[in-house]
């Protein structure tokens, strides 16, 4: 059970980041295909989206709308940059098994200077020319050629697919500074509920949509997906459309 729990965790985190895409789309109907996204499991996918909408509205979204409204600005930023720092490793370590060995020695460096100068809590490192890069472990399973497999909607989590779910695991399993923090699950609660408070005006945009917003989500998650795939420079991967024999 508390194994089943700390995947919850990692994969709420994951479902947070990908949210973040939200902020550089534009909702519009005539531009959202949703036939090439293999979804077989899209009743249930769609209660388990309900009832995830149903604790944000009534648990998560209270929590996140009291710590904005009563933490300044400046502890907010601190708070996230922190955040982002613990994940600097994971970042790394993915770069790593990608063969990208600049990148994995820019995130080392960004954690350790970070982490040196403030804790994290001030990213030093972006501001002396060390740009933050992103990826994941899921993303590392897609250059390896794995397929993302089906769609899944999972319990709190929200949107992924297979593959993703696994690289959400694998990051929680290896990842160097989380395995040696105490209390690890609560703080991996916190640090989502942190991203979560960064993207609030888009989930509130998604929950008054006018279209179908469960295949919005669906659209707007792999769209960000193959996009940071094509960033990477992945060819003829079989994303988004997926066919199991």
């Amino acid at each position: 059970m508390k194994l089943f729990f700390k995947a919850i965790v990692i994969n709420f985190l994951f479902f947070i980041f990908n949210f973040s895409y939200l902020n550089s789309q534009e909702y519009d109907q005539n531009t959202i295909t949703y036939d090439e996204i293999y979804d077989p499991f899209e009743p249930i996918n769609r209660s388990i989206l309900d009832f995830n909408f149903f604790v944000d509205d009534m648990v998560v979204s209270p929590v996140i709308k009291t710590y904005k409204s009563i933490t300044p600005e400046p502890i907010q930023s601190g708070v996230n940059n922190f955040f982002n720092n613990l994940g600097e490793p994971i970042i790394g370590i993915s770069f790593f098994f990608q063969g990208e060995f600049m990148k994995f020695f820019n995130s080392a460096g960004r954690f350790t200077i970070n982490t040196i100068t403030s804790l994290g809590t001030y990213d030093l490192a972006s501001k002396i020319g060390m740009t933050k890069n992103e990826t994941d472990i899921g993303l590392t399973l897609a250059k390896g050629g794995v397929s993302s497999g089906p769609y899944l909607v999972i319990p709190i989590v929200g949107p992924s697919n297979l593959r993703d779910i696994s690289g959400g695991i694998i990051s929680y399993a290896i990842d160097p500074v989380s395995n040696n923090m105490p209390n690890r699950t609560y703080l991996s609660a916190v640090s989502g509920l942190n991203s979560r408070a960064q993207i609030d005006d888009e989930i509130n945009t998604i929950e008054n949509i006018s279209i179908d917003r469960y295949q919005l989500i669906k659209s707007i998650y792999y769209q960000n997906r193959n996009s940071q795939i094509e960033e990477d420079f992945v060819q003829n991967l079989p994303s988004p459309k997926i066919y199991i024999d």
